[in-house]
């Protein structure tokens, strides 16, 4: 409609249809036709092949979790992995429950949860490290800026969305790439439940790069912190290239661990 969302259907009706076209415009030439995924897009290629089942679906650093969930577990590995325990998580999920009481009142409520973790925790030398995937944005931002541009920023966001319901319905033959150190949205509990689904004989291959941040980057880590990218690990893009012509992977694929 030339409105932005966020909604998932709408976004995998739209992805059906681009699929439908590319196989029109191609006609004859069109060989394996399939999805491939980045991030948000791994809970939508696969709900459009569900939909209108393709040749093979390839989703890189997505997210078997909900969006509720990955930002609980952002917010939990950004505190594991500068070095703090449960005590710590515990207290840093403050941020994570107020960051998603905002976004499940559509930015009318909940305001008051995170001002309140941010005096009470704002001063704790963890602090510095609570990022979760929309929290460090609206630490950034004032009560007015998140109710003035919340509202269209997530727009349509299913934030209990549970994406295993497709993946344990779908037989299209899926390949998962994900980043072993991803901060945005972290693979550990994902890649736990793809094995799950693989195990129960679903066609899913799961790799994992290891150091590598979302998008599927290497990255070398600043004096602030800061993760500055440096490029694709070796291997990645032959693995999509063998997937997409074969719906398999065919050899080894630099560090990757399937």
């Amino acid at each position: 409609t030339g409105r932005y969302t966020q909604n998932y259907l709408v976004l995998a009706e739209d992805a059906i249809a681009a699929a439908q076209e590319a196989r029109r415009l191609a006609g004859s030439r069109a060989g394996r036709v399939g999805y491939q995924a980045g991030s948000q897009g791994g809970w939508v290629a696969p709900l459009a092949a569900r939909i209108a089942p393709v040749d093979f679906v390839i989703v890189g650093f997505g997210l078997a979790v909900s969006p509720i969930e990955e930002e609980r577990e952002a917010i939990a590995y950004g505190m594991t992995r500068h070095g703090y325990g449960p005590d710590v998580v515990a207290k840093a999920a403050a941020f994570a429950d107020a960051s998603i009481a905002i976004m499940s009142s559509n930015f009318t409520d909940g305001f008051d949860a995170l001002d309140a973790a941010r005096r009470k925790y704002g001063a704790e030398p963890w602090f510095r490290y609570v990022r979760g995937d929309v929290t460090h944005i609206f630490l950034k931002m004032s009560r007015e800026e998140m109710q003035k541009k919340g509202p269209a920023l997530f727009a349509g966001v299913p934030l209990h969305y549970d994406p295993r319901l497709v993946l344990r319905s779908l037989d299209v033959p899926q390949l998962w790439i994900l980043g072993a150190d991803d901060i945005d949205a972290p693979s550990g509990e994902t890649t736990r439940r793809l094995g799950r689904l693989a195990a129960e004989g679903k066609p899913i291959t799961v790799a994992v790069f290891p150091r590598t941040e979302h998008g599927i980057y290497e990255y070398e880590t600043g004096a602030d912190d800061e993760r500055r990218s440096t490029r694709h690990p070796a291997g990645y893009l032959r693995m999509m290239r063998d997937f997409i012509l074969n719906g398999r992977l065919t050899g080894e694929y630099g560090a990757a661990m399937t």
